[in-house]
């Protein structure tokens, strides 16, 4: 049989029994993954990151490209409307020469009628006024002198057709051009004078684009 251990007081037993237990060392071991499986999210994450930088590539593309076409478009807009009002301009121009041209050909071209047949226009306008008249006690119908003669057979003829009952004076005038003439009755008359015609042409034609000017200056501003 054992000897007992022998007990000896120099032994603090308050401090060994408040002694704590030894720590034992946590040893943390790197958890790991097998290499395919870290390659399969490798790609993963460079797809994730490759969509995004397009993404936001796209993102940046479209906002440059919306800038720029609202720039462009806004130029465009600029031009579209300088060249209308140049072409505004241009048609105006046209225009204006297109109708003085044709009133100079029907100017010229009436000269070379009333050359042709001077008492055409002027025949028609008394036959035109003789049946209105026929009630009137007398007409005087003042032409140009070199036609005066030849007047008179077209104008009884006229007074016949027409019923035309009362008296017709017809005077030759010296400062009435060819194809004009001058119809005077009791109470009224009427003028044919182909300068003063043409002058009233020409106002009007002046006044139309007179008109038109205001509306394209204030398209234009």
């Amino acid at each position: 049989m054992a000897n007992p251990a022998r007990f000896l007081f120099d032994r603090d037993l308050a401090a060994t029994a408040t002694a704590e237990p030894a720590k034992e060392e946590v040893v943390y071991v790197e958890p790991t993954i097998l290499k395919s499986e870290h390659d399969r999210l490798v790609r993963e994450a460079e797809k994730r990151g490759f969509e995004r930088g397009q993404a936001e590539e796209r993102t940046k593309v479209g906002e440059e490209g919306m800038h720029v076409l609202a720039k462009e478009a806004a130029k465009l807009a600029n031009s579209a409307a300088e060249l209308l009002l140049r072409l505004d301009g241009e048609l105006d121009r046209i225009e204006k020469d297109s109708v003085g041209f044709a009133f100079l050909i029907a100017r010229r071209f009436a000269g070379h009628l009333i050359a042709r047949e001077p008492l055409g226009e002027v025949v028609a306008l008394i036959s035109e006024c003789l049946g209105p008249l026929r009630r009137a006690p007398h007409v005087v119908i003042r032409v140009c002198e070199r036609d005066s003669e030849t007047l008179r057979a077209h104008v009884d003829k006229i007074a016949f057709e027409r019923g035309f009952e009362g008296r017709i004076v017809i005077l030759g005038e010296p400062e009435i051009e060819r194809g004009d003439c001058r119809l005077e009755w009791a109470d009224g008359g009427l003028v044919r004078d182909r300068k003063t015609l043409e002058k009233h042409i020409e106002a009007a034609i002046r006044r139309y684009f007179a008109a038109r000017r205001p509306a394209a200056d204030t398209t234009g501003a």
